[in-house]
């Protein structure tokens, strides 16, 4: 799935995506894969999967998207 990421919680080290469908989903700084939390920033694009956490559905394994295809 893609998605924007559309706001950083920087002392809870949390954010929200709102996936190109429409959604929109928590992810925490452990769903980030090859990046650090502190790097991203709101309306960066990201690719993520869907996993069911014990609050309802998040996003996990949360990278950004190469320039060439963030523009796609």
């Amino acid at each position: 799935m893609q998605g924007v990421i559309w706001h950083l919680y920087a002392r809870q080290e949390k954010g929200m995506i709102r996936g190109d469908d429409g959604s929109q989903l928590p992810f925490r700084k452990c769903a980030l894969n090859g990046v650090e939390f502190r790097t991203l920033s709101p309306g960066q694009r990201v690719c993520y999967r869907i996993q069911e956490g014990w609050l309802g559905k998040e996003a996990v394994e949360v990278r950004p998207l190469p320039a060439e295809q963030a523009k796609a």
